[in-house]
């Protein structure tokens, strides 16, 4: 048996939702993702947002945030290389973290 994780199809900017696992990115344009608040995540709770079309480098994703919450100490962070992935989980409350 395999595990198998919702995919999100993201195309234009858009605001996540806590169900989203996996945030699969293509554009025709750089793409913004706001997270919800990370108190609206159970603690530990992860998603993953990749760049499938490769175009990145040209057309990059900027992750942000809600108002204050940081993600690794910043307010965004930017997915800026060709077939780019970033895994970020919540602490539940007021932050996201990278690993």
């Amino acid at each position: 048996d395999s595990i198998a994780y919702s995919r999100t199809a993201v195309t234009s900017s858009i605001t996540s939702s806590t169900s989203d696992a996996i945030l699969g990115v293509s554009g025709t344009a750089a793409i913004d993702i706001r997270l919800p608040s990370a108190g609206a995540f159970s603690a530990g709770q992860y998603f993953t947002v990749k760049d499938e079309s490769g175009a990145s480098d040209v057309k990059n994703i900027t992750i942000l945030t809600s108002g204050s919450q940081t993600i690794d100490g910043t307010t965004s962070i930017i997915l800026e290389s060709p077939y780019a992935a970033v895994n970020i989980y919540s602490n539940g409350s007021d932050k996201f973290f990278i690993y």
